[in-house]
């Protein structure tokens, strides 16, 4: 009999103090998460027969009558959450059984919106969400395997892309990584709110999101904070998460001149150096979508993979989500833009 006990991260934590863990499994992750998203995290203990043998972290968002529950919800840094195996010896049979239960247990307390992301090559595990009205998406982003030498990441990289570092060196551009200072993210936020207002939108976050994001993290020491100048004057910043397994791109933003002399080749090389020499397996490019920045990312010679987001939600609510993500894209953003061209 599979039976779902609902703990705290801190009592996650305890049961997993000796575990070596993904990135996006980190109990640190969970609690930026619900403090940052203000997203209220419970994690799953699931048991068969008497033995643990998972934990699902799991977030909720309830708005009005929206009862959103995720692993992850979108939106939150996070391109998918594996559960955490407490025994090497549990099969994807059994971890399918787990994920299932959970599920169940969910729709019993009145959730009316499910999302599930994992990576593709999970896909067998998670595979009979589709046999309960589950659709899929699939989201994906660039990989580059970052436990090689330097010389061999640099050889990787396209002509152009190497081309632009040496650009930004012959320039002059200095890289500097930031310790947490308020000054820092300030300069950080308003660079970021310029580049979005540039595509009609807003950054998706607020700044006190940044704030408790890079005070916490790099106090744990899982972020990099840099900083890319020229003349003494900030022209591109960027954030990203890490620990013993992943680096994973967050969040960045340039100026023109930043652009010019290729600050952010220069940036994201620098990481990649970085992840190299600290022997974090793979760097995580933060995503897929937008053609022009896509091709900046392929440009460092990794790999497109896969994710499959496995969505659930009652007729009404998708039908709402449908309409309102119709006003966004075919409404609001264009106005936007037409207001900042005029």
């Amino acid at each position: 009999m599979i039976k779902v006990l609902f703990i705290s991260i801190d009592a996650a934590e305890r049961i997993i103090s000796n575990t070596s863990l993904g990135l996006f499994q980190e109990p640190f992750w969970w609690k930026t998460i619900e403090n940052g998203f203000n997203k209220r995290c419970k994690i799953a203990l699931v048991s068969k027969d008497g033995i643990n043998q998972l934990l699902i972290p799991l977030f909720f968002h309830k708005i009005g009558f929206l009862h959103r529950v995720g692993m992850p919800l979108r939106g939150t840094y996070t391109p998918y959450m594996d559960f955490v195996k407490l025994s090497e010896e549990i099969d994807n049979e059994i971890q399918e059984e787990c994920l299932l239960e959970v599920v169940d247990t969910l729709l019993k307390e009145g959730v009316n919106w499910i999302e599930i992301t994992c990576l593709f090559e999970k896909e067998s595990i998670y595979k009979g969400l589709e046999n309960v009205g589950f659709f899929t998406e699939n989201p994906s982003t660039i990989i580059l395997n970052t436990n090689k030498s330097e010389e061999e990441l640099w050889l990787d990289m396209q002509g152009r892309a190497r081309n632009l570092v040496r650009k930004a060196e012959k320039n002059e551009l200095s890289i500097e990584f930031l310790d947490y200072e308020l000054k820092n993210i300030e300069v950080f936020y308003s660079m970021l709110e310029n580049t979005f207002i540039k595509s009609g939108q807003r950054p998706p976050h607020s700044k006190d999101f940044y704030i408790l994001l890079v005070k916490e993290l790099i106090i744990s020491g899982n972020l990099l904070f840099v900083s890319i100048q020229k003349d003494m004057e900030v022209v591109a910043m960027g954030i990203f998460m890490y620990n013993h397994s992943e680096m994973n791109f967050m969040s960045g933003t340039s100026t023109r001149v930043g652009n010019k002399y290729g600050a952010n080749n220069l940036m994201h090389w620098e990481v990649i150096k970085f992840a190299s020499k600290n022997n974090i397996k793979k760097y995580n490019f933060g995503g897929l979508g937008i053609p022009s920045i896509d091709k900046f990312k392929r440009s460092f010679g990794g790999y497109e993979t896969g994710y499959i987001r496995y969505v659930w939600m009652k007729t009404y609510v998708y039908l709402l989500f449908n309409v309102l993500t119709w006003v966004k894209t075919k409404l609001v953003t264009p106005f936007r833009i037409w207001i900042n061209n005029h």
